[in-house]
């Protein structure tokens, strides 16, 4: 073993051991050979001896030249992606420039990585985490969202350029390019989706959630359901048009596993006599209300609804029985630090929220049906007795189409619920982990990968015990406990309203002298007379730009408007960045980006400023059921 291998294989141990593993039982190259070209011993080719075919055409080093040049213009991109990794050198050269944090290389011949760790010392920059390197063959969803979710990086996501190393691994390996490619910009789609596009809902979540504090607190705590498994297996009931046919079986086997049904599925299942134990419920629209008012209260009375704060007062009133409220985990909520009352709800959909409540409940085999995610054959959307009708959702030329449920041909879905699938593979993934099974007994609509596709007949008979379940009991806090949190919540929101005023003036301010100054750029361009722009001005308002965007990134902002401003404001960052890694090499292209960066905060400021005053709007109308209860209690 060379001593630059052992050295990159103890630090590949540190931050990837499967790969170090991997590596570590390669002794000889057999699929490939290294040349030695000319004099120079770092000078070496690699021929892949299947194809008689090498990574450089002709020699090494001087390819390995022309394409540094080549990759010029990337110079200031922060993360660099490579469909191959040849001998490793230029990978090492790239890294010469600071602003590379990140290169990531998906190598598809684990001999290649092999060798090129031979050759190279990338110790420091893999325990740096500054190297990833992956086979693209072993590559889930999960993977590539982690990898595009690195804080350095992710803002940079829409510069994002897949770069083929060399033409032999476009030669060989043009299929795989394309599906890696297509893998990652699907986890990008979802990074930019889960910033949000919409101001409007997370200022509705804000006020729903503030209104609530007081039910809230009043009811049982979610805390107390950690590891609180009733039975040996859950069973996840959605909406999906399958649904329908695991009935039967479902009300057969209810009494020996505990059923956690989505809000939706909440009616069909009072008209089977199938009592669940928990209801999951996590919608902020006043529409969610409907199902809850077409189910009876001698039925909710029966089981544990699972609220999101946030949810509207037409779902709270018309819930009845054992009820929890738990947060989901926004920076405002864990701002507030009611941590007794519990987090839940990552994912997008009630039927996500399911799933990540059986993980806290502490089940080990996790089940699903009704879970299509996509129109049934007969262009259905849900399952027979849906509240809204079995075909509420209706096509549209915005449908996505996806690998159908067992794998054979593909089936018809909406981007909507593509982004629920998206969530369960990830979660899917990293339960596995920590030794989860999940089992997607749906039967139908769409393949959720890294799931058992398995009959549900066939779960029953297989995983089901014939002994009963148990019936969780809940507690509420102690009337003293409640209070405390009561008047700590109330003296909290007025710290987010203090602070946010004062902040809000400061970024006001600036944006008045930025629109004054691009309202001089607008009239010089007008006149032809560029040379008369002030840069010196333009380089300071940049720096005063930078001190905002410092405040933006402490503790205390992120925590209290940061999920206000990020469904705007960080698409707004994503575009930004293309300015960012701009070349400016010359003094033309110096100017030019700092006119065009200095043009475009005049926007991103007023929204900024916007943003906060709205969500200061909103708190301080939602605060009133608050200061009634405290006003109740004599402790305002």
């Amino acid at each position: 073993m060379s001593k630059i291998f052992e050295k990159n294989i103890q630090a590949l141990i540190k931050k990837d051991s499967l790969l170090a593993t991997k590596l570590f039982s390669i002794t000889t190259n057999k699929e490939f050979e290294v040349i030695q070209q000319g004099e120079d011993p770092i000078n070496l080719n690699i021929i892949d001896k299947k194809h008689k075919y090498p990574i450089y055409k002709t020699q090494p080093l001087k390819e390995i030249q022309q394409r540094q040049k080549e990759l010029k213009k990337f110079e200031r991109y922060p993360s660099l992606y490579f469909f191959g990794m040849g001998n490793g050198i230029l990978i090492k050269l790239l890294f010469a420039n600071p602003t590379h944090k990140q290169i990531i290389v998906f190598e598809p011949n684990i001999e290649i990585i092999y060798i090129a760790l031979n050759i190279v010392d990338f110790s420091e920059e893999i325990l740096n985490d500054k190297l990833k390197i992956y086979l693209p063959q072993e590559l889930t969803y999960a993977k590539a969202l982690d990898i595009l979710l690195n804080p350095e990086t992710q803002l940079f996501v829409k510069t994002y350029e897949l770069l083929i190393y060399s033409d032999y691994y476009e030669k060989y390996y043009s299929d795989e390019i394309i599906k890696l490619n297509k893998l990652l910009i699907r986890a990008i789609k979802q990074i930019i989706t889960n910033y949000g596009n919409d101001t409007i809902d997370t200022l509705i979540g804000i006020e729903h959630h503030i209104k609530n504090i007081p039910t809230m607190l009043k009811n049982p705590y979610f805390r107390q359901l950690r590891n609180k498994k009733n039975s040996e297996i859950a069973i996840i009931v959605a909406t999906g048009p399958s649904l329908t046919k695991q009935l039967p079986l479902l009300k057969e086997i209810q009494d020996y596993a505990t059923i956690i049904s989505v809000d939706a599925s909440m009616p069909i299942l009072e008209k089977w006599g199938i009592i669940p134990d928990f209801v999951t419920s996590i919608e902020r629209v006043e529409a969610t209300g409907k199902f809850f008012e077409n189910t009876s209260k001698e039925f909710q009375e029966k089981f544990i609804t699972i609220h999101a704060s946030l949810q509207h007062e037409r779902v709270i009133n018309n819930s009845f029985g054992d009820k929890i409220l738990v947060m989901r985990p926004y920076n405002y909520n864990k701002f507030l630090a009611l941590n007794k009352y519990g987090y839940l709800g990552i994912g997008m959909s009630a039927a996500n929220m399911a799933y990540e409540l059986a993980y806290f409940l502490g089940f080990k085999k996790i089940v699903l049906i009704g879970q299509d995610l996509a129109y049934a054959q007969d262009g259905t959307s849900h399952a027979n007795g849906h509240v809204y009708g079995k075909d509420e959702v209706k096509y549209k030329n915005t449908d996505e189409f996806v690998t159908k449920y067992g794998g054979k041909g593909i089936i018809r879905t909406t981007r909507v619920w593509n982004m629920f699938r998206n969530f369960f593979e990830r979660d899917i993934e990293n339960t596995k982990q920590k030794g989860i099974e999940t089992i997607n007994a749906t039967e139908g609509g769409a393949r959720i990968e890294g799931a058992i596709e398995m009959p549900f007949k066939e779960v029953v008979e297989k995983y089901i015990p014939k002994k009963k379940k148990r019936k969780i009991k809940l507690k509420i806090a102690p009337e003293k406990s409640i209070e405390k949190d009561l008047v700590k919540t109330y003296k909290k929101i007025n710290d987010m309203l203090i602070y946010g005023e004062k902040i809000q003036s400061q970024i006001e301010k600036l944006f008045l002298k930025i629109a004054k100054e691009v309202e001089k750029l607008e009239k010089l361009n007008q006149e032809n007379k560029l040379e008369n722009i002030d840069y010196k001005k333009l380089i300071k308002l940049s720096s005063q730009i930078d001190k905002i965007k410092s405040k933006m990134e402490t503790k205390k902002f992120v925590n209290i408007y940061g999920d206000t401003i990020q469904s705007y404001l960080v698409n707004k960052e994503l575009d930004l960045a293309k300015i960012i890694v701009k070349p400016s090499n010359t003094e033309i292209e110096k100017k030019a980006k700092i006119i065009e960066w200095i043009m475009q905060h005049k926007e991103w400021l007023f929204m900024l400023a916007g943003s906060i005053n709205a969500q200061r709007i909103v708190m301080e109308r939602s605060i009133t059921p608050l200061k009634e209860e405290l006003k109740k209690r004599n402790l305002l």
